[in-house]
Formats: structure tokens, C-alpha cells, sequence
């Protein structure tokens, strides 16, 4: 391992040392109640929320080490180090060389701080743990006590800090441009890739970074296909065209969903586009402090068999959005708006709450992002909520 120093001079962060450092704290008061004297941090945004570190280069092993008095440790990849002097508040990191094994690397980061033979959390759940490393570190250290910690700062995670929020703000406005481009874009004879084009291109100059998934452009057949996406393919009349998209802002992701028929809609289209709007509507306009996600849930499957369609049994019709890299935007691992487990909402949390009506034949779809307020709640999305016709 090579320790190099991160000068504070050229730091690049996006949160005040006090938020990052109430953040700390709170991770601190949650170990101590699992019974934690350390904790190992794989998942890339749980990372990012206490140091400011990020790269898109998490696909090699990195972690972090939180301990209860020190500050954290970073071990990451070497050629990373620029990332970690740019973006975090630590005053140092550690970095593996390419040959070297991450879980030996681990290890040996554990012996030299005295946290060997101890209760250490890791995140179980998370993508970035592989087996291989696991069952390496539980090798090397057959007398810690390994605990699945996996939660542990996603506990914290769930309610937004007001500077989070305005990220999500900011999200949410390149969002709108995007949508705004490929609603202009989509028409009979274009590809979809035109319109997938236009959207990216609008969201990204709206201020938009590297997408954390999609954008999912759908026509025609595509349009019934959970998270269909483009395929150069030439829209034509008479089809459906669903749209989501999800920008970021400092890796604050905003979702909207949006959809437009190809010429005048049929019967059934329109039936679909006026019952996903409602029960949309009714979602989001129930969403206030203390409601909890199951009822939130049951409203939904209410308003939709009103209108003559299916329960959505197993099925959520919202979660959890905010800090987030690819290969997902949503924090549903956090919260979900679903019949179980059943959760209260509370002031600062942040939802997107999509909801798609389709058969074998047409797709309709609406969706906001909106913040949980102390006294209801408040649309961070403003788009116009109608089917579109092209």
C-alpha cells in the first residue's frame, strides 16, 4: 500500500466540512448501536456521502474504514488518488497497486490500525463485496467477528440535508429540459435514437452529469417492456412513446416520466393515460409526513382498479431517489413505496414515484420526484401532466 497525503488546497467539495462531519457522526451513533467497533464501506455512494470521494472507476475495489474516533480511511486503487485529492475532505488515503489483492490490502490495513480480532461491519448487500474478497478476509481473519452491517449509512442516507436537496432541485430542472427535447423530437418517421439523442444532449447542457441509468426511450412494442429502451428504430403512427429520464447533479439524481401517441390516441390509449395520471396523482398528493407506504400503496391499487386495470401486487409504485452512480438512480433499497415492509415517511426524504399502465400494445406513464415537507409535501418536477400528441 502507498499512503499519499490529500492537500486541502485542492479540494473540490461539494458539502460543508460541518455536514460532512454530522454525517460521520450520526454513521458513529448507528455502529455503536449494531455493537460495531469498525465498519467497511464497499457501496460507491455510501463512500461518497462521508468522504466526497468518487470515480467512475468503482468497478476496481475500494472501501472505506470507519472507525469510532479516527477520521476515516480510504483504500483505493492507486491510479485513484487524484480522485480522493479532488473530491475528499480526508487529509490522507491509501492506495493498492493493480497486482496487488484487495482483501490482503484490507487486511493488512486492519492490523496496522489494531482493529483485528474485533467486531467489524461490512455490507453484505452490497454489489461492490464480492464473494472472492469475503471469503478471503474471512480467511486471513478467522478470529474477527464478521457482521452484515448492510444499512448502516443508508439509515442516515433517507433524509436530505437542505443543500441535498437543492442538488436534487437542480436535477430535476435538467430532467424537464431533457424531457421537454425528446417530447419536441418524437415524431412520425424520426428513430428513436433521434429522440434519445435530444434528450441526452438537453439534459447534459442543462448541467446534467454522467447519467446513473437510461434514459429510457420506448416506442411502439418497446413501449410495454419494463424499461424499454431505443433500438433505431422508426416511430410510426399510431404507437405510444414512453419517456424516462433521470439527470444528475453532484450524483443528486431527479426522475420524471412522460408519454406521447403517435397522432390522435385510441380509446384504450387514452383510458391508460388518464388512469396513470390519476392514480399518480393520488399517490403524490398523499404524500405528507407520517404516511406510511403500504396505505400510500393501497391508494394506488384503489384508484387504478377505478379505472379498470390490475392491482399492482408486489409491485412498487415509488422509493427512495437521491445520491446515486450507475447501474441504478433510485435509493429503493432504502425505501420503497410498497405493501412490505410498511414505512412512515418523515420531513426530508425524497421520493420518485413512477407509474406505467400498459397492455400488448400501448404504454402510459407519469411520474414526479417530490420531497416529503414538514406539513405535506412539495413537487421538485414541474412538467405538464397530460399524454402528449405528436
Amino acid at each position: 500500500m502507498i499512503r499519499s497525503e490529500l492537500p486541502a488546497a485542492e479540494k473540490e467539495l461539494f458539502f460543508s466540512l460541518d455536514e460532512y462531519q454530522s454525517r460521520l457522526r450520526a454513521v458513529r451513533v448507528e455502529m455503536e448501536r449494531r455493537g460495531l467497533d469498525a465498519l467497511i464501506l464497499t457501496t460507491p455512494e455510501n463512500i461518497l456521502y462521508l468522504t466526497g470521494y468518487q470515480t467512475p472507476g468503482y468497478y476496481m475495489y475500494q472501501c472505506l474504514l470507519v472507525t469510532s474516533t479516527q477520521d476515516p480511511l480510504l483504500l483505493i486503487r492507486n491510479g485513484e488518488v487524484s480522485n480522493a485529492r479532488a473530491y475528499s475532505w480526508l487529509g490522507e488515503c491509501l492506495g493498492y497497486l493493480d497486482y496487488e489483492n484487495p482483501a490482503g490490502t484490507t487486511a493488512a490495513l486492519l492490523a496496522e490500525v489494531g482493529l483485528t480480532h474485533r467486531t467489524i461491519g461490512l455490507e453484505m448487500r452490497s454489489w461492490f463485496l464480492t464473494a472472492r474478497v469475503y471469503e478471503d478476509l474471512r480467511q486471513r481473519e478467522p478470529d474477527t467477528k464478521w457482521i452484515d452491517a448492510s444499512g448502516t449509512v443508508e439509515t442516515c442516507r433517507l433524509r436530505k440535508s437542505p443543500t441535498e436537496i437543492e442538488y436534487i432541485r437542480l436535477a430535476a430542472r435538467a430532467a424537464e429540459a431533457g424531457m421537454r427535447s425528446a417530447i419536441d423530437a418524437t415524431r412520425v418517421g424520426a428513430r428513436d435514437n433521434d429522440v434519445a439523442a435530444a434528450l441526452s444532449a438537453a439534459m447534459i447542457a442543462a448541467g446534467s452529469e454522467y447519467l446513473s441509468m437510461g434514459p429510457f426511450v420506448a416506442a411502439g412494442k418497446r413501449s410495454t417492456i419494463f424499461h424499454g429502451i431505443w433500438g433505431r428504430n422508426l416511430i410510426e403512427a399510431g404507437q405510444s412513446m414512453n419517456l424516462e429520464v433521470g439527470a444528475v447533479f453532484n450524483r443528486y439524481n431527479a426522475g420524471l416520466m412522460r408519454s406521447v401517441s403517435m397522432g390522435k390516441p385510441s380509446a384504450d390509449q387514452e383510458k391508460m393515460g388518464i388512469a396513470a395520471e390519476a392514480a399518480n396523482r393520488r399517490l403524490v398528493e398523499s404524500i405528507r409526513p407520517g404516511a406510511m407506504t403500504a396505505d400510500l400503496h393501497a391508494c394506488v391499487d384503489a384508484e387504478l382498479r377505478r379505472h379498470g386495470f390490475g392491482p399492482r401486487t408486489g409491485l412498487r409504485c415509488g422509493y427512495s431517489i437521491g445520491l446515486a452512480f450507475p447501474p441504478d438512480w433510485g435509493e429503493g433499497h432504502i425505501l420503497s413505496v410498497i405493501n412490505e415492509p410498511n414505512v412512515s415517511l418523515g420531513a426530508g426524504m425524497v421520493l420518485h414515484c413512477p407509474l406505467i399502465v400498459k397492455d400488448h400494445r400501448y404504454g402510459a406513464a407519469f411520474s414526479e420526484t417530490v420531497l416529503v415537507t414538514e406539513t405535506g409535501h412539495e413537487l421538485l418536477t414541474d412538467f405538464e401532466r397530460v399524454l402528449f400528441v405528436r
